[in-house]
């Protein structure tokens, strides 16, 4: 049945500013954007895939290693993001493995981003957890992969 993950994806309310904070505090690469590539995402069959009828979209896709982050800002919008936690049912995170989550955590701060602690120590990893432009939970990582 299923194969592997293609990509993960989120909904957003500002696409510039979204592609700012993964590419410009994150580090990330876009390798595809709707806009610059003049494919629009818009009418019956676009409706009916994601049941949002009378919708727009605009998809940014990053790199990240080998897997890739996509990105949706539909116009018009729905509902924004308002005081999400991670215990809600049907939250969700991706996590970012690094080399220097202390270095990460100054950036963060640096360009305004909402952090939930400092990194904490969960032997033998470094772990914090911290939001990006949209109240969306991303989780950051350093040391050993889990086997």
């Amino acid at each position: 049945m299923i194969l592997s993950i293609d990509h993960t994806s989120f909904t957003v309310s500002d696409m510039e500013k979204t592609m700012a904070f993964y590419r410009d505090v994150l580090g990330m690469k876009i390798i595809w954007d709707s806009l610059q590539a003049g494919v629009e995402f818009k009418g019956p069959v676009t409706d009916k895939i994601t049941g949002c009828p009378g919708t727009e979209q605009r998809l940014v896709f990053f790199a990240i290693g080998s897997s890739k982050l996509e990105f949706v800002q539909y116009k018009p919008p729905g509902k924004p993001l308002f005081d999400n936690k991670a215990s809600d049912t049907g939250s969700a995170h991706v996590c970012f493995h690094t080399r220097d989550i202390w270095e990460l955590y100054h950036k963060l701060l640096a360009n305004g981003a909402r952090v939930h602690c400092e990194p904490q120590v969960r032997e033998p990893r470094k772990i914090m957890y911290f939001r990006d432009p949209d109240g969306i939970i991303l989780e950051a990582i350093e040391g050993p992969p889990r086997e």
